[in-house]
């Protein structure tokens, strides 16, 4: 059950596998890496959902101490009225790749977590469109974290 008062919050503490097995279960899959930035860049390129500069009041920038609700930052919809494609929890996507040794899968859009001065965590915060990166899948459940989170997509026409 989800916790009183986070109804409207992005889902997070999910795996990739656990993501994947429920856009399955849903009929819809993740997005790519590229379908990813299409969402949140458009047509045009820009550089965040909204634009081409930072604007803290149009995502989760941090200043939460946590996730907030979905719809919270109108004005940081993409071009395509996605919301929280900067901020609030980075994304899995469909994009894996593997060197035979080292699995990794890419990640996006930043999160609201910024650690300051930290060699063992990403440094969080929000994010351009066009950056991603690389979470190492070490074993499974291990990629489990309060800042990761997923959407679901679907394919169009034929």
């Amino acid at each position: 059950t989800v916790p009183a008062g986070l109804e409207e919050h992005p889902v997070v503490w999910v795996g990739l596998e656990d993501a994947r097995a429920y856009a399955r279960w849903t009929g819809k899959r993740l997005p790519t890496g590229e379908e990813w930035q299409f969402a949140a860049q458009g047509n045009d390129g820009r550089v965040y959902p909204w634009g081409d500069s930072m604007e803290a009041d149009r995502c989760n920038a941090g200043g939460n101490g946590g996730t907030t609700p979905v719809t919270r930052y109108p004005n940081g919809r993409s071009p395509f009225g996605c919301y929280d494609l900067c901020g609030n929890t980075w994304e899995w996507t469909e994009t894996e790749h593997s060197d035979g040794r080292t699995r990794f899968c890419f990640i996006r859009g930043g999160s609201f977590f910024q650690a300051a001065g930290s060699d063992w965590y990403l440094d969080g915060g929000p994010r351009p469109a066009a950056f991603a990166v690389k979470m190492l899948l070490a074993w499974p459940g291990l990629d489990r974290c309060a800042t990761v989170g997923f959407r679901c997509a679907v394919s169009l026409g034929g």
